[in-house]
């Protein structure tokens, strides 16, 4: 399980992220908002990316703002930016193999990578310079599930992808969270995340303003534009 507890986090002198506390078990939770709402800030701030000023994160009740960036892996995170962060000049199979290193063979759980992402099995030998965007999404979320973490980051996943290719790793993140993953996401559509989301806490300013379902969200913003 995930907790966020009163997260505050500073870019300079500017207020990135305004006491956020939530919780994740069991479910896939969507920050949205506008651009600069502080959504992905949020995601680096537990994935260890960015200095947290104040507040806890609780993985399974063990804070984890002590443990480095590259120790966090092990602890049960995988985490998939928005720019998917792959090294073109390397296979598809040598960037998934890249977040192996560093994790103790014996506190790992490798997940079946061509079971559950069967579209990649003929892409291994590809420099990924020469993926389509979709399919560079779909190795960017093989890299964060390799070690089979207990928690995933998903930053903008369905961003610039085709219909098509939404539905396909929506369903993915479904199966994700049938594994009994804890999945916190990030979109700036509530469209999209009505794809995969079971709930949405909608952010402005870096605050938390709004939480439920993308139909209690969409009522919500409604009213609000109608001064109810």
């Amino acid at each position: 399980m995930l907790e966020i507890d009163n997260l505050t986090v500073f870019y300079g002198t500017e207020k990135a992220v305004n006491k956020v506390s939530l919780k994740v078990s069991g479910e896939t939770i969507c920050l949205c908002g506008r651009n600069g709402a502080g959504k992905s800030t949020v995601l680096r701030a537990v994935a260890g990316l960015v200095e947290v000023d104040s507040g806890q994160i609780l993985l399974d009740g063990q804070d984890i703002l002590t443990i480095p960036l590259y120790k966090r892996l092990e602890s049960g995170i995988g985490y998939v930016p928005e720019d998917r962060k792959l090294f073109k000049e390397m296979t598809v199979k040598e960037n998934i193999e890249v977040a192996r290193i560093g994790v103790n063979p014996s506190k790992r759980r490798e997940m079946n990578i061509d079971e559950l992402l069967p579209e990649l099995a003929s892409l291994y030998k590809r420099k990924s310079k020469f993926l389509s965007g979709g399919q560079q999404k779909l190795v960017s979320i093989a890299r964060a599930i390799v070690t089979s973490p207990s928690v995933l980051l998903f930053d903008e996943l369905l961003e610039g992808l085709a219909r098509s290719m939404m539905i396909k790793i929506a369903e993915i993140v479904n199966k994700l969270k049938a594994e009994g993953k804890d999945i916190l996401c990030a979109e700036s559509s509530l469209d999209k995340a009505s794809l995969y989301a079971d709930s949405i806490i909608w952010l402005e300013k870096g605050q938390i303003v709004a939480t439920g379902t993308v139909g209690e969200i969409k009522r919500q913003m409604a009213d609000a534009i109608r001064g109810k």
